[in-house]
């Protein structure tokens, strides 16, 4: 695969030889090898999540709960690819280098059921406003690197743990799994093979800027808010 900017209206989109983005519009990416932008648990977690969905599934669906080394939350779908499109790896990698983020606290602390309600997931109810940041953050960087990915309409903080279960009885979580992610990884997943290959990993560093926070958590001096004490004049006109 090869990369060559058009000049097609002065849009300069990225065209990449190989890549037809009509056809990517008509892939499911359910059925499709994907590269796509992760963060993975910790070895251990990984093994207590898998051991938690496997006792769920079992009575409750034919499907088996997801290997524990392929585990992970999805930031960013790139798209579908026949083989490793090792080119325009090679420039995913060289735009995902150029993020400075700090390491992103996860909690999950219970399950629902994602994709048309036929998988079932880990979830949680706090907002994550950290991992949301870092998702933006690697949109943000393909976006300035003009390279393309699948635009997601919203993001959902999740870890599927079975896949094409239908619709089971939720998973209690009676002890949150919760951990420090302090890298996110780029990978390329074999659909059907049950394997994930590496890459490229990213580490996240403690001294790097703060996360942004949404409008809405803008924090505003207390002053602002504080009313204005009325003058004793004022008062005993009243």
């Amino acid at each position: 695969m090869s990369f060559e900017l058009t000049d097609n209206g002065g849009s300069g989109q990225l065209f990449l030889e190989g890549f037809d983005l009509e056809k990517q519009r008509r892939v499911n990416p359910r059925f499709g090898n994907k590269v796509l932008i992760v963060l993975k648990p910790p070895v251990a977690l990984a093994e207590r999540i898998f051991t938690d969905a496997s006792c769920h599934a079992a009575g409750r669906t034919k499907r088996a709960a997801h290997p524990a080394e392929l585990l992970h939350i999805t930031l960013l779908c790139v798209g579908c690819f026949d083989t490793v499109p090792r080119s325009f790896a090679n420039r995913l990698k060289a735009a995902l280098g150029e993020i400075r983020a700090r390491p992103v606290p996860i909690t999950f602390d219970g399950s629902s059921l994602f994709g048309n309600r036929s998988c079932l997931a880990l979830s949680s109810r706090r907002e994550m406003l950290e991992l949301r940041a870092l998702a933006k953050m690697v949109q943000r960087a393909l976006w300035r690197a003009n390279l393309p990915f699948v635009a997601a309409s919203s993001f959902t903080p999740h870890l599927t743990v079975v896949y094409g279960c239908g619709k089971i009885d939720i998973m209690p979580v009676e002890k949150p799994y919760s951990w420090l992610a302090g890298s996110f990884e780029l990978i390329f997943s074999h659909n059907g093979e049950t394997r994930h290959e590496s890459l490229g990993r990213f580490p996240l560093s403690a001294k790097a800027d703060r996360y942004e926070q949404p409008e809405s958590q803008l924090y505003l001096p207390e002053k602002i808010f504080r009313p204005q004490k009325r003058s004793a004049h004022k008062m005993a006109a009243r």
